[in-house]
């Protein structure tokens, strides 16, 4: 019997080639955009989930309340985690993580690259395989040092490395006692160098007040996690004080494992994360991507109902029973996305390459390992066929079988209102999609041409990679730099946007020596306000005409001075880190963005300081912007034999707080322009539809003399409102879903009138193209032709 069902459903979409061709394309894009689509969200969701015990680990995050703001942060001291562990009897394992960038040397050959120091009991809460070594044993050693099977390859091809020498800066040897696997691309922090924390700023481990390491835990099966909550008063009092933890209402929280990816987004994270938003905003594209392609089979099918309900009445009269007519349409319906799917396949293949750019990710599809995927695909061909075949049939179904063998049929209001729905959900989706494009680009334009408080212009940023050699001879690299002549300005810094400053603990007169503001710092040199136009609102900047400045002067900026609860701040007294610093505050600058735009301008104190510069800072004339780099390069290697040049541009450095941003922008391009092309195709099918239906009225008017223009008119007006009422649906969701994403911004741009209006406009004009290309050839038409039989 089902054999039968196919075999009329195939001789259908035969028999009409060109509703069928335009059905199966359709579905086919839709598929394909689903699969893709499908195949990152599998991705996005997978992160740390490869660990054997990734529900019982933890990462803890530090919380401050600043003036009613909550601050958190994902680094923590390192005597926090063999505190917890003696604390609470069910923390099994803690595990601290640390990173820095060191040159070394392989083989006398020098190399950057990124080393990760954590405690020997790594390999004990993260599921991290040697495939050479011994994980118990193999950082014991404060010098032993594992790589990579990649590193391993690219150090010592097909050699046994076991026993070789890593030399790090200050003529380090560590011996490498490890192999382990490729971290996983979906691991929230990624390595390919791993040493022991023993052997690296032994200084901080008593230092609670400085938070550079994210600690980990492994808690038992049924942990009372509510208690950790719970104590944490005592704690924090117990440890770090009862003014902090009353000042502040400092606090420790847990972050499960599997969360971090998705829902942590705090400055300092070890590497960047997802976005759980992005997720559910790509799920519901793809969602939409795909009904939209069902309705435009629907759509399609009704353009030619007349007919089938001719076939319809006819099988019925014959005596098929309904539920045998529905099960025909399903067949077709689902035939229809059996021939789609693998077209889908090829389409998605196809583009897999573009989807990857977009998305940032080199994802591939393996069928047949992939069991999400394999569901995935029986989901879409059952939700396709159903969803398209069952409309059409019970439409079909609505007419009486002597009606429709006579040609009478009538159209009630439900299925009427159904078919105008249809429409305006499809052009509802493609508004909100052009609404939400333009303002995404409107945004991403404004943290463009905002002004962040310095001119980010023509700057090079140098990285020094905490070469002690580079800061030492900081001067004689800055006057060789400015003889080039087109060299305005050289400064140094600590840090470069997006990265966070070191928090530090300050204290000024008038409060009492346990009560201190924790505020971000930056080592700069004596030019770093002028090279990048930092405008100082008070008092003066740093001048070697004062010797002083190095050693014990200070500059905050307008949120700093506000933090204190000044009104003027040159003159006054602070004191850093226990006696680390000190001396008096010279000058208040104002404002300026050293991270994203997502968030407040925070407090930061700035401070003369050879040792923590780890930027130099270079600007430049437009102009032969090439041969600048050539000359900076040749004097960084003479000056710095041995050290990598490694630079960007401070634009290109803002662009990348963004990254997120700008990708979505253009995931949401190539989805509008899908979900448009679609969408104009179920409008052709309509517009075929109301053609067909009114034929002889067409053929009556023109006889009478009515000009191609006005029947044109006539047949576009009904479309045209339904355009028009999809823009009233259409436009409070997409402000509602803007202006929930721009809160993720701290300076915004309003939500503007004229961006509906363009949007509408634009949707507008496509219909009406699209309705005019089907129209006008039937307004044309010999009028003799369709009343011929009449």
């Amino acid at each position: 019997m089902f054999k039968n069902y196919f075999k009329v459903a195939f001789r259908s979409l035969l028999r009409h080639k060109g509703h069928s061709f335009i059905n199966i394309t359709c579905l086919s894009i839709g598929i394909a955009a689903c699969l893709l689509i499908l195949l990152w969200v599998q991705d996005e969701l997978s992160y740390d989930r490869y660990h054997e015990n990734a529900d019982r680990i933890y990462r803890v995050v530090y919380q401050l309340e600043v003036d009613g703001q909550i601050r958190q942060r994902p680094k923590t001291p390192l005597p926090l985690a063999p505190t917890l562990v003696n604390e609470f009897p069910w923390i099994q394992k803690a595990v601290r993580l640390g990173k820095a960038n060191f040159l070394i040397k392989c083989k006398d050959k020098p190399f950057r690259e990124e080393i990760l120091f954590t405690d020997p009991n790594i390999f004990e809460v993260f599921t991290f395989h040697l495939v050479i070594g011994n994980p118990d044993t193999a950082l014991n050693d404060p010098r032993s040092i594992l790589i990579s099977e990649d590193m391993r390859k690219k150090y010592f091809g097909e050699e046994n490395p076991i026993g070789q020498i890593i030399t790090l800066e200050k003529n380090h040897n560590y011996i490498i006692t490890g192999v382990f696997n490729n971290i996983p691309r979906n691991s929230h922090f990624k390595f390919n160098f791993i040493s022991s924390i023993f052997g690296y700023r032994k200084d901080y481990f008593n230092e609670w007040g400085v938070s550079n390491f994210w600690t980990y835990l492994l808690v038992a099966d049924d942990s009372p996690l509510s208690i950790f909550e719970e104590k944490m008063p005592q704690f924090v009092e117990k440890y770090r004080g009862k003014e902090l933890r009353d000042m502040y209402r400092m606090t420790y929280l847990l972050q499960p494992l599997t969360k971090i990816h998705l829902y942590s987004h705090l400055r300092g994270e070890i590497e960047e994360n997802g976005d759980i938003v992005t997720v559910y905003i790509l799920s519901a594209v793809a969602l939409f991507i795909l009904l939209i392609a069902c309705l435009n089979y629907i759509n399609l099918a009704t353009a030619r109902f007349t007919n089938r309900a001719k076939e319809a009445g006819l099988r019925r009269v014959l005596g098929a029973a309904p539920a045998q007519l529905i099960k025909q349409f399903l067949g077709e319906s689902f035939l229809s996305a059996l021939v789609a799917l693998p077209l889908a396949i090829l389409l998605a293949e196809l583009f897999l390459p573009l989807f990857n750019s977009l998305s940032g990710k080199p994802l591939a599809f393996h069928y047949f390992n992939n069991l999400f995927i394999l569901a995935g695909m029986v989901g879409i061909i059952s939700v396709v066929g159903l969803l398209s075949g069952i409309l059409p049939a019970l439409f079909i179904m609505a007419f009486h079988p002597t009606d429709a063998l006579r040609g009478i049929i009538k159209t009630g209001p439900v299925i009427t209102l159904l078919r105008r729905s249809l429409v305006v959900f499809q052009f509802s989706i493609s508004i909100i999609f052009i609404i939400c494009m333009m303002i995404v680009s409107h945004q991403l334009h404004y943290t463009k041409t905002r002004k962040l408080g310095l001119n980010k212009e023509n700057i090079v940023n140098i990285a020094v990679n905490h070469n002690e050699e580079a800061r030492r001879i900081y001067e004689t690299i800055k006057h060789e730099f400015l003889q080039h002549p087109n060299i305005i300005a050289v400064s140094a810094s600590g840090f470069t946007p997006g990265r966070a400053p070191w928090n530090n603990n300050y204290w000024y007169k008038g409060i009492s020596p346990t009560e201190y503001r924790m505020i971000g710092c930056l080592p700069v040199d004596y030019d770093f306000i002028e090279t990048l136009d930092i405008n100082v609102v008070e008092g003066r900047g740093f001048s070697r005409n004062f010797p002083s400045d190095e050693k014990s002067t200070f500059m905050i900026n307008k949120a700093a001075l506000k933090e204190f609860g000044w009104e003027t701040a040159v003159g006054k007294y602070l004191n850093v880190s226990n006696d680390w610093k000190q001396g008096t505050i010279v000058g208040v600058v104002d404002d300026f963005h050293f991270n994203s735009l997502h968030n407040k301008v925070e407090p930061l104190v700035l401070y003369i300081d050879p040792p923590g510069y780890d930027f130099f800072s270079v600007r430049i004339t437009p102009g032969d912007i090439q041969g600048i780099l050539n000359f900076l390069e040749n004097k960084w290697h003479e000056l710095v034999p041995g050290e990598s040049f490694l630079y960007s541009f401070l634009e290109d450095d803002y662009d990348r707080l963004y990254k997120t941003e700008f990708r979505l922008k253009k995931i949401l391009t190539v989805v509008t322009l899908l979900e448009l092309f679609i969408a104009c195709l179920g409008l052709l099918g309509l517009a075929a539809f109301s053609v067909e239906k009114r034929v002889k009225e067409i053929g009556i008017r023109k006889v009478f003399g009515a000009s191609v223009q006005r029947i044109v008119f006539l047949l576009s007006k009904e479309f045209t409102v339904w355009v028009l009422v999809s823009n009233i649906i259409a436009w409070p969701i997409a402000w509602y879903a803007m202006k929930q994403w721009l809160q993720n911004f701290a300076y915004r741009i309003d939500i503007l009138p004229w961006t509906f209006l363009l949007a509408g406009l634009i949707t507008l004009i496509i219909a009406l193209l699209t309705i005019i290309y089907k129209t006008v050839r039937a307004a044309a038409a010999n009028p003799v032709e369709t009343l011929r039989y009449e």
